[in-house]
């Protein structure tokens, strides 16, 4: 078959945490569904369900744009080389050119899964935030970058292999992806996903070094009527699902994007919204754009109460004004989740009690937490700089429930692990006492 007739099957492999989960960690969420569903009833996970769907497969759909592509889903098989090659030979042949996009945990599985698979005649393409590591040997291309329309184009005009991708360039007024995400492959998951996940923005002018995101140094605005065609899609292909998330990296940061969304969500489509943002875009606009459309739940990227960490990590702000942001989400009635980050390099014992007495200090004004251990992933600022300080290259460790796989600065790795079990402790106190007290009060939860 000619190259330039050569299909795309899109493969989701599976991740080792599906098969064992921390346990403190595993206990904890059970007792965050529990309250979460308090709000939102409508979240309840079945057998064979997805939290979320792969979402990496609509937006490569889209930028791909042939109607012939295919989706594979790998995803409920064990987490073997041989099971995965036998699943994806059931249904792609050697025509089909096979796109990976796998995340740290399985990107040992996507290199071994990917070059048995270019002996028996396939071509391969990786692409995400672990493209930069594979090699020639790996697969067929790598595609490094932001995802755009011609990336099909590119592998066609490149058939010998290679790295393709476009170099991305810093500044906020970047040109749009030209594509949309298409959900057509994903109409199996119908009724099998309790929430969607919708962007009106990618990427994020914040320079926080943890972040994955923070690598693109740049904001990419959805057009209006792509989004408007988006929205859509997930209508129709989701229709009992009416639990949005908004995926932007900072809800606000685009005033823009924002008032997109007032103008295409309209309040008879029921649909209750979750965001996430910075407490520096906070403002009153904001909270009143938030009520206008429906906001019940807002995240706010926390990390660490220490300010001498934060602004290490180029995260620049004060406890205090943390608490006024949260006082004032509360007052106008939003549930708070926090994102709180263990694991960081340059914790120290000292930031540790920090954050811990924070969470204590803010527990009125905190409805959830959102729990994660630091991964140095490649696309992260933070990860050149800490490269030498990686002792653990086996990636299925490179988990947000595992200990961190690099030398900290200032404390060893087994006293970061146990800062992290601490927090879940903390945090699986708070949410018990919460239950206690709503109980008391006749009521299942606050």
């Amino acid at each position: 078959m000619n190259n330039r007739q050569q299909p795309v099957a899109f493969v989701q492999l599976p991740f080792p945490s599906q098969e064992d989960p921390l346990p403190q960690l595993f206990k904890y969420y059970n007792l965050y569904q529990r309250k979460f569903n308090t709000l939102f009833p409508e979240y309840q996970l079945n057998e064979g369900d997805l939290w979320e769907l792969p979402l990496w497969i609509a937006h490569m759909d889209g930028a791909v744009g042939r109607d012939d592509s295919i989706l594979v889903d790998a995803s409920k098989v064990p987490f073997q080389t041989e099971t995965c090659i036998e699943k994806i030979i059931e249904t792609a042949d050697p025509s089909y050119i096979l796109f990976f996009s796998p995340l740290t945990q399985n990107f040992d599985l996507a290199k071994d899964v990917s070059r048995r698979l270019r002996k028996m005649g396939y071509k391969t393409v990786v692409g995400g935030n672990m493209a930069d590591l594979a090699k020639l040997e790996d697969f067929t291309w790598m595609h490094t970058g932001l995802a755009r329309e011609r990336i099909y184009q590119e592998m066609m005009e490149k058939p010998e292999g290679g790295r393709i991708g476009t170099p991305v360039k810093v500044g906020k007024n970047q040109i749009p992806l030209g594509y949309r995400p298409r959900y057509r492959l994903l109409s199996s998951f119908r009724d099998k996903v309790p929430l969607l996940r919708f962007s009106a923005s990618h990427g994020c002018l914040f320079t926080c070094t943890f972040c994955g995101d923070a690598w693109t140094k740049q904001l990419h605005e959805v057009e209006k009527e792509l989004l408007k065609e988006e929205l859509e899609e997930l209508r129709s292909t989701f229709p009992s699902t009416k639990l949005i998330y908004i995926g932007d990296k900072t809800f606000g940061q685009s005033k823009k994007a924002v008032e997109n969304l007032k103008e295409i969500i309209h309040p008879g489509y029921g649909y209750r919204l979750i965001v996430q943002t910075h407490v520096l875009v906070v403002d009153e606009w904001l909270m009143d754009t938030m009520e206008q459309l429906g906001v019940e739940v807002v995240e706010v990227g926390f990390e660490t109460a220490d300010s001498t960490v934060l602004k290490e990590i180029s995260k620049r702000r004060k406890p205090d004004v943390f608490i006024n942001v949260l006082e004032q989400l509360k007052d106008r009635g939003f549930h708070c989740v926090l994102n709180v980050l263990g694991g960081l390099p340059n914790e120290t014992v000292e930031s540790q009690k920090k954050t811990i007495d924070f969470l204590y200090e803010t527990k009125d004004l905190v409805w959830l937490y959102n729990l994660y251990n630091f991964v140095p992933y490649p696309k992260t600022p933070l990860f050149p700089i800490i490269r030498d300080r990686i002792i653990d290259w086996n990636f299925k460790n490179w988990r947000e429930d595992k200990p961190v796989v690099f030398e900290p600065y200032h404390q060893s790795r087994n006293e970061s692990w146990e800062h992290f079990l601490r927090l879940i402790e903390t945090c699986s106190e708070l949410l018990e006492k919460s239950k206690e007290e709503s109980i008391v009060e006749g009521r299942l939860y606050k």
